[in-house]
């Protein structure tokens, strides 16, 4: 045994916290302070609650009010404005958890196994085949891509890309295997025995040469059930439901979700692509009062926009079931302890779209207000 093991073992962590203490008190908090004086949109950007303005704290308390974000977390609070600092009172504000102390955590519990069943959420087809396996509903994939080679689902072999322009009238969503973010995803029309992409007919060369560009998934377009599509028909309107298993108790447990919506022509309904996350009632499946856009694209309204139905009236088919469902599959991963489901409604019921073992807190504590008390009593035993 070698006796000098574990006192070198100690003498790296103490090596390890001091490199870290002086990274963030002698590097960035003082980077911190220097972009928040230079980016004064982190202290006068409009409030999202105008309704408020009694509460509204000046340019100058929230100034310094960021300034002890830093000094605290180490960052400029990014989702100071989301979250309704500016009219919160300092009790309130200590009801959310801080996106830095969030993130730290979550990745600590997620990536306690090592080599884990993340590895199923983080790759599409993966996700795809074993929702299959395990009898859940998702959509209905035609082909998988890999370096331009087009393999067909149905024949489990590689066929040619006329084999797309052979389906008879179809929409097809195709999305990149680890993409995210509603990043890199394109519609294919196919009618008569053309394939149309944005109203461009594709031969199968140019086609190829798309596919090339990495690997991707090509899904039948779900039809989604008749409610969701009354929100916003040109989108998949999805739930990003939160799945976590308790340190304490080690049963699985779902935590304030949210429904993202599409606006405009847009086919996606992320909102770093302009839609809107809603809040929902876990208790009956009907949406909160307020839908909230990402800063660059608005505030946020009691409406959709475009169809004009006021979010408070709105209830989602099938709620009871999808938390069913997901806590089903959730514990088919045992060693992941949270995870973010996107869930589209069909006609018949949920449909799996992909689970998130890398989800964010910024839309569920956006929208259904602070999170702390479901961060302490599931992420810590």
């Amino acid at each position: 045994m070698n006796v000098f093991r574990k006192p070198i073992s100690v003498l790296s962590k103490c090596a390890s916290a001091i490199f870290h203490g002086l990274y963030m008190w002698v590097w960035l908090r003082p980077q911190q302070l220097v972009e928040l004086i230079f980016r004064p949109e982190f202290y006068t950007s409009p409030t999202y609650y105008p309704e408020h303005p009694e509460r509204l704290r000046s340019h100058w308390s929230q100034f310094w009010n960021q300034v002890g974000e830093i000094l605290r977390f180490g960052r400029i609070n990014t989702l100071y404005f989301l979250c309704g600092y500016d009219v919160k009172t300092r009790e309130e504000q200590k009801e959310y958890v801080h996106y830095n102390t969030f993130m730290r955590r979550r990745i600590e519990l997620n990536a306690a196994s090592g080599i884990s069943c993340a590895s199923i959420l983080r790759d599409k087809l993966v996700f795809a085949v074993y929702s299959d396996g395990l009898g859940l509903n998702n959509a209905n994939n035609l082909f998988f891509t890999v370096e331009g080679v087009l393999y067909d689902f149905a024949s489990k072999k590689s066929v040619g890309y006329d084999a797309i322009s052979g389906l008879g009238n179809k929409r097809l969503f195709c999305k990149p295997l680890d993409g995210q973010c509603g990043r890199g995803i394109f519609v294919m029309e196919v009618e008569d025995g053309k394939v149309m992409i944005e109203g461009e007919v594709k031969d199968e060369e140019a086609l190829r040469s798309l596919f090339a560009k990495g690997r991707y998934l090509v899904q039948e377009f779900i039809t989604q059930h008749p409610e969701m599509s009354r929100l916003h028909p040109q989108s998949i309107n999805t739930i990003r439901l939160l799945t976590v298993r308790s340190l304490k108790d080690g049963q699985i447990h779902v935590m304030p979700s949210i429904l993202r919506v599409g606006t405009g022509d847009s086919i996606v309904d992320n909102t770093t692509q302009g839609g809107l996350a809603i809040g929902i009632n876990l208790d009956n499946g009907y949406l909160k009062q307020y839908g909230f856009y990402k800063p660059d694209f608005g505030l946020k309204v009691d409406e959709h926009p475009d169809s004009k139905i006021r979010f408070a009236e709105f209830q989602i088919p099938y709620f009871a079931e999808v938390v069913r469902q997901a806590k089903y599959y959730h514990s088919m991963l045992p060693d992941l302890h949270s995870i973010g489901w996107d869930i589209a409604i069909g006609e018949n019921g949920p449909i799996f779209i992909e689970g998130n073992d890398n989800w964010e807190i910024t839309g569920p504590q956006t929208c259904n207000g602070g999170l702390r008390k479901y961060f302490e009593e599931y992420f810590f035993a």
